[in-house]
């Protein structure tokens, strides 16, 4: 059985799935806004074992609130195998490390420009090169096992398997947008900050840092400061094999988890198709995850809700369960009540995963 769980988490992101036959954990972001809280750090510690292993974290992207608490899941379990990263460009780790260094995030910081260190030396670090909006082709599978030290770089859209598990795939698309940071790098320049000077200049950029704080913390940014997003696909392999699935949307309360809704679902559509904080007006996800979209029956909706990030034109066939992360006093007004009247005027399911509210799937 495969359990598929979003974690109650509130503003950021945290989803794992365990396969229970093969013992194999895999995490998609761990973070939040908050990561000093001792409730969102007990979600974490309670979703692992101390002698257990995560097989893969991939990050979607290095904003804070998706990676906050990776410290935090680092400590919890026995180790994590491989971090599967979107590769930056120099000038954009250099620029993204600084402006957390900054704020006064020298972990994130560390993790962003060196996440060989940040990580120690028993994991290994895996990069998916950027690549524009195209139909994922026909790729070889690729065990993570063949994956040494002279090959730490994959190709956007290369199926994932591990341990000879093959009729799963774990599939992550490094889209690559063109000045996805554009308005936080507006607002810095209306605070007259010298953006070349931020990117050359490591004395500039503390010289600067109230401004920087501040334009940071300013709601319309929402925390978008890294030009990168990576989807990534979990689910079969092909067609051929089918599974069946169930899903339970849950309230959770400290220690206390009540079940709520157990529903049965189509037998095939049992893969998930997680999105970070990436743009449906800028990336067609239909096209990019064509030959798999027929198996897609849980789509994660991006940047928490924002109406600003969704299109709801892949929502069209109805159907899809769609958890989104958002706190419930969160100030950016997410969710965006246009994506939830959008999602159930196509007879999707929009399910909101916050500090008490957490969504389980079980496929068989």
């Amino acid at each position: 059985m495969i359990q598929r769980f979003f974690h109650p988490i509130g503003q950021g992101a945290f989803y794992s799935e365990r396969h229970t036959s093969y013992n194999i954990n895999i995490v998609y972001d761990c973070g939040t806004t908050n990561p000093s809280s001792q409730a969102k750090q007990r979600v974490v510690n309670q979703s692992f074992r101390k002698d257990e292993i995560i097989h893969i974290l991939f990050i979607s992207h290095f904003d804070k609130d998706h990676i906050s608490l990776i410290d935090t899941l680092k400590k919890t379990v026995q180790r994590i195998e491989r971090v599967v990263i979107p590769l930056l460009y120099d000038e954009e780790k250099i620029f993204l490390s600084r402006i957390y260094r900054a704020l006064g995030e020298r972990r994130l910081a560390n993790l962003v420009s060196n996440p060989h260190e940040f990580f120690g030396g028993e994991t290994q670090i895996i990069g998916v090169r950027p690549n524009s909006d195209t139909e994922i082709g026909e790729i070889p599978s690729l065990n993570v096992l063949e994956i040494n030290e002279t090959r730490t770089e994959i190709q956007s859209g290369t199926p994932l398997t591990i341990n000879g598990f093959n009729d799963w795939v774990y599939i992550p698309f490094n889209y690559d947008y063109e000045n996805r940071n554009k308005q936080f790098l507006y607002e810095l320049q209306k605070e007259c900050i010298d953006v070349g000077r931020l990117r050359t200049d490591p004395n500039y950029i503390l010289e600067e840092k109230e401004k920087i704080k501040k334009v940071y913390k300013r709601k319309k940014i929402s925390g978008n400061i890294n030009e990168n997003s990576m989807f990534l696909y979990s689910g079969p392999s092909s067609k051929k094999d089918l599974h069946k699935h169930s899903w339970i949307s849950g309230h959770y309360r400290a220690d206390l988890f009540i079940y709520d809704v157990d529903i049965d679902s189509h037998s095939h559509r049992v893969a998930c198709l997680y999105t970070g904080d990436g743009d449906l007006n800028k990336v067609d996800i239909r096209k990019i995850y064509r030959r798999y979209w027929d198996l897609i029956g849980t789509i994660q909706i991006p940047h928490h809700g924002s109406g600003k990030s969704f299109k709801a034109a892949p929502f069209d066939e109805g159907g899809f369960l769609c958890p989104m992360s958002v706190g419930n006093k969160n100030s950016y007004g997410h969710p965006s009540p246009i994506v939830i009247s959008e999602l159930f005027l196509k007879r999707n399911f929009p399910i909101l995963v916050t500090e008490d509210d957490t969504f389980e799937e079980h496929i068989y």
